[in-house]
């Protein structure tokens, strides 16, 4: 087969110029597209977010987490509906909460690659699937699951109670962010896998853990803008990424240890967790009616890494916001030392679980803390198929990506006066009932938080000791040291919620008997 004369002669330039005009001329129609042609075309925003996706790359990876607050900004100018990207839409309308996350729902592809969990619950996409996966789930970590776990949960938060006190009497600082994480990271894995790392008896409560949880949740920006980067990574061999990142080893340790509780669960070596009063959650996989393909080791090793993630990160931030603001309001810490003297006589004695949630100013405080701790701060986006969607005016076509946020609904100041303030007595008004359907840090629907109540059992205890142990008539101090409210308040959405960047976190010291 031969080719004309002229074809032949084509240079290289020219064919790089052609690919290159090729190339400028699918962008322009592209962009054209996206602003004049889309079905979301006539939706508010700013035209270059509406064109492009390196708008929100460059708030996200270049500002470092920062694409929220100008989605806040967008809000402010455009209205309560705004485009942030060429296909998808952002709410701040707190009454339009239950109509975007009840009923059948799916998720965003596009932004559930940001989590390196193939497989896992939060990557589920379709609704149907998810629901499925839940299922063999939902009952391990329900209310009365976690009350069987009841020892295993007081265990660890007296743990962490004796470490404060070795510090106490060393007259050591405390980094309550990195205590806290220690806590809830033991918790979860003995919980979950039926093995704990014992951070809390690490030197330092493992600082290195903590760090390596922000560095991973931050890389998930940047995995969402390019999923094929977390690919190439994964092909770097371990020493390599420790040699580079040394406090990657815990993680990468972390990574195997669930690999090796799958196999062992596979291979019926694996035994349930006593402690949790049933099996693993790898147990409660395989004992389900899931087909085959969803028993791979690969996936039940990525379900296992997102509940841990899930269930380290978000409460110890709760814990370390809530403790702060307890701490820097003297009010608000007196009020709960006076419930907690009478509900906790003897400090020594932590009272169960159920007295201890129906105190009214701890319940206050915890609904408070809630509020002002956002739970994840990224907006979660969720597509209702078969659904057009009426909010503000702007009918929304099925099929759209939609998201909202909890911490604009929770600083919303005409649902919260003074949101900015931590005011627990908020939740002791008339109307209060009311208010609590606005509480959205553990999101609705049918993709709730699964570890909610493991959440709270952690919370209120850890809460009541804040008053009733570290706190206490007979003269045991607890406070910040070298800690400002910018060392608590969110600077950065790296899908979960840290303060500004060179901030040493909220730190303590204790004294006293």
């Amino acid at each position: 087969m031969s080719f004309p004369e002229h074809i032949t002669k084509i240079s290289l330039p020219e064919i790089f110029i052609g690919l290159a005009s090729a190339q400028t001329i699918y962008c322009l129609a592209l962009i054209i597209y996206r602003l004049y042609i889309s079905p979301l075309s006539h939706f508010p925003g700013p035209k270059l977010a509406a064109a492009t996706l390196w708008y929100e790359f460059y708030f996200d990876f270049v500002k470092r987490g920062r694409f929220a607050w100008e989605i806040k900004r967008m809000h402010q100018v455009y209205g309560p509906v705004v485009r942030i990207n060429p296909f998808e839409l952002h709410v701040s309308d707190p009454d339009f909460y239950d109509t975007l996350y009840l009923g059948r729902r799916d998720k965003l592809k596009w932004s559930t690659d940001m989590m390196p969990s193939p497989g896992a619950l939060f990557t589920t996409v379709e609704h149907e699937l998810h629901r499925r996966r839940r299922a063999p789930l939902a009952p391990f970590f329900s209310a009365a699951a976690i009350r069987r776990f009841d020892a295993g949960i007081r265990g660890k938060v007296e743990g962490l109670s004796r470490r404060l006190d070795e510090y106490r009497r060393g007259g050591r600082v405390v980094n309550l962010g990195d205590a806290m994480t220690a806590m809830t990271t033991d918790i979860i894995t003995q919980y979950s896998f039926g093995f704990s790392y014992n951070f809390l008896e690490a030197e330092g409560f493992n600082p290195d853990w903590s760090a390596v949880m922000k560095s991973c949740t931050e890389q998930s920006l940047l995995n969402k803008q390019m999923p094929w980067l977390m690919a190439q990574v994964g092909k770097i061999p371990v020493c390599w990424l420790v040699w580079i990142k040394p406090e990657m080893a815990d993680f990468m340790r972390f990574r195997a240890d669930v690999a090796q509780s799958v196999q062992r669960v596979l291979s019926g070596r694996g035994k349930g967790n006593e402690d949790s009063g049933h099996a693993t959650i790898f147990h409660s996989l395989l004992a389900s009616d899931l087909p085959a393909s969803e028993m791979s080791p690969k996936r039940l090793q990525g379900e296992g890494e997102a509940l841990v993630g899930a269930g380290a990160v978000t409460t110890a931030h709760y814990l370390t916001t809530t403790i702060y603001h307890i701490l820097a309001n003297p009010p608000v810490l007196q009020k709960l030392q006076q419930e907690m003297k009478s509900a906790m006589p003897d400090r020594s004695t932590l009272p169960p679980y159920h007295e201890l949630s129906q105190l009214p100013y701890l319940a206050a405080v915890a609904l408070e803390g809630f509020r002002i701790s956002h739970g994840v701060i990224a907006r979660l986006t969720r597509i209702a198929p078969d659904a057009v969607l009426q909010v503000a005016g702007y009918t929304i076509p099925a099929g759209t990506p939609v998201g909202m946020s909890s911490w604009l609904t929770h600083l919303n100041p005409d649902l919260f006066p003074l949101p900015d303030t931590f005011r627990p007595e908020r939740w002791l008004e008339p109307g209060a009932e009311q208010l609590k359907r606005y509480l959205v840090n553990f999101t609705k629907g049918s993709r709730v938080c699964l570890g909610k109540e493991l959440a709270k059992a952690e919370i209120v205890y850890v809460l009541a000791l804040v008053a009733g142990r570290w706190n206490s008539a007979e003269g045991r101090v607890m406070e910040l040291w070298g800690t400002e409210r910018a060392d608590v308040d969110i600077g950065h959405d790296f899908f979960n919620p840290y303060p500004r960047m060179g901030s040493c976190g909220v730190r303590v010291v204790m004294s006293g008997d």
